[in-house]
């Protein structure tokens, strides 16, 4: 399994998100014109990891998180519910053993072009596996 799917299918499972995004947990892109409030996540950066002796098997990925919503109040919780699904995180599913997810920044904003408010969140996310 990706990690794309794997935050996916942790997202969309969470009785918080899924109150507030139901199944609007999308990659990279924000579907124009699409229904919000939702989730855009995208892996921002990776790095494997290694030791003196080599790689150890594990690798560290950082995700960006933004909850996109009409008003500033929604966003925000939405982010919330975010954090609360995946900061302190660990599982596993097809191949993929996820170690722990944890919050490193948050920020908030307003996209003029689009007339949305973001909530913002880079995650690391430490995996190992077949997937990792």
């Amino acid at each position: 399994m990706t990690l794309g799917k794997y935050l996916r299918m942790v997202l969309t499972a969470d009785a918080r998100v899924a109150a507030l995004a139901a199944d609007r947990v999308y990659t990279e892109v924000l579907p124009q014109a699409g229904t919000v409030p939702a989730i855009v996540f995208t892996e921002v950066s990776g790095d494997e990891d290694y030791a003196l002796d080599g790689p150890t098997g594990t690798s560290a990925r950082r995700v960006q998180v933004d909850s996109w919503a009409k008003a500033r109040a929604d966003a925000t919780a939405l982010g919330l519910a975010v954090k609360a699904a995946l900061s302190g995180h660990t599982g596993a599913a097809a191949g993929l053993d996820v170690q722990g997810v944890f919050l490193v920044a948050e920020r908030w904003d307003f996209d003029a072009e689009s007339a949305l408010y973001r909530t913002s969140q880079d995650f690391d996310v430490w995996t190992a596996g077949d997937a990792a």
